[in-house]
């Protein structure tokens, strides 16, 4: 007979070893047996009882729709800086610098006026050549007439001798001396850059001693009313805010909040995300500043005759179980909006109430023991 190996009495002792603990273990008292040895009484389960249910009954009441969601801060248009003028920079503002802040009509920056000054000077001086060289030919046309009828009495006097092609030449070469007037005078002003709004500088390039021609864009800048939020809203949540414009919302930026209006709807979807985008109208948009991220709650129409349910009684594919004869029954409302105190549905019977939370095992005509939440 061949002796077994070293190896192999090891793995004879492992098999011995592990079948005895088997064996102590398969003998030890189960949880039960143990609780009750120490004095504690353990309750047996009855497989027939019903089991506990939270149920509540909610009211079928008016309720107002919330649109929530998540946008940004942007900027309507930007205006690009230009001169009307062509000049040499003499003066720049402290504040036209990029993020700088400015007034309406505010000077920000001057091109050197000398040369436009010199420009209305000649013009005022031509219109009063003009004037003058007027007042002489109706002077020579009053004594042309004068005599003409002294010497044909009861004669009508012909334009050429009443000097009248003259006069009209010396009004006309007025009025354009006149024009030349107001367009160096507009010229002289135009010197004195400054917007009609208040706003903010994106970029600006203007420097002392910079010769800036005229249609030279030297800049870039926003109006601060133009800063609105956008918030991407899908096609379901438009349709439940229709009509959109003109609704109020409420805009949080951190811990400030804001309150705001639907100005305008986009005409068409995104094409990426198939999403429309609501243009909201700010009540102040002084410490507000573009690509900040923003929360949106937009307030939507109140529908008569629906319930807002408990986030707790949603159960698999927005059904809900309601409790008839002590037996559960599965109803499957119509899910109008969530929002964060629950979910407004249409109205529906509710019976003896609406649980709450998962039931284990849960079917119809199950049946189980209530309890008012």
């Amino acid at each position: 007979m061949k002796l077994p190996t070293p190896k192999g009495l090891i793995q004879i002792a492992v098999i011995v070893f592990v079948t005895a603990i088997a064996l102590y273990f398969s003998q030890a008292p189960s949880e039960e047996e143990a609780m009750a040895n120490i004095g504690i009484e353990v309750g047996k389960p009855r497989g027939d009882s019903a089991p506990y249910v939270s149920i509540t009954q909610p009211i079928i009441e008016e309720n107002e729709i919330e649109v929530r969601g998540t946008g940004s801060i942007v900027v309507r248009n930007s205006v690009d800086l230009v001169t009307e003028v062509t000049g040499r920079v003499i003066w720049v503002a402290p504040s036209f610098k990029r993020g700088g802040s400015f007034k309406i009509n505010e000077r920000l920056l001057q091109i050197d006026p000398k040369d436009f000054q010199l420009a209305l000077a000649q013009a005022k001086a031509d219109r009063q050549s003009a004037e003058s060289n007027y007042q002489l030919t109706k002077a020579q046309s009053e004594a042309a007439i004068a005599n003409y009828a002294i010497l044909n009495p009861d004669a009508a006097v012909p334009p050429l001798v009443a000097k009248t092609p003259q006069l009209e030449q010396a009004q006309a070469q007025i009025a354009a001396a006149l024009a030349r007037e107001q367009i160096a005078q507009l010229d002289l002003s135009r010197t004195n850059f400054s917007l009609p709004f208040n706003g903010r500088v994106v970029d600006s390039q203007a420097e002392i001693g910079q010769l800036l021609n005229r249609g030279q864009k030297f800049g870039e800048a926003f109006d601060i009313e133009s800063i609105e939020a956008l918030v991407p809203i899908s096609p379901k949540d438009l349709e439940i805010l229709r009509p959109a414009v003109g609704r109020k919302a409420k805009v949080a930026l951190g811990n400030t909040n804001f309150e705001a209006f639907v100005a305008r709807v986009s005409p068409n979807l995104d094409e990426r995300t198939r999403f429309a985008q609501l243009y909201l109208k700010l009540n102040n948009t002084n410490n507000l500043y573009p690509g900040s991220f923003i929360d949106v709650v937009v307030k939507g129409p109140k529908l008569q005759d629906t319930i807002l349910l408990p986030e707790a009684a949603e159960q698999i594919n927005e059904s809900i179980w309601t409790v008839k004869d002590g037996k559960l029954t599965k109803v499957v409302p119509k899910f109008i909006n969530r929002q964060i105190q629950g979910i407004i549905v249409e109205n529906f019977n509710i019976e003896e109430g609406i649980v709450l939370g998962t039931v284990p095992g849960a079917k119809e005509g199950m049946a189980v023991t209530t309890e008012p939440n």
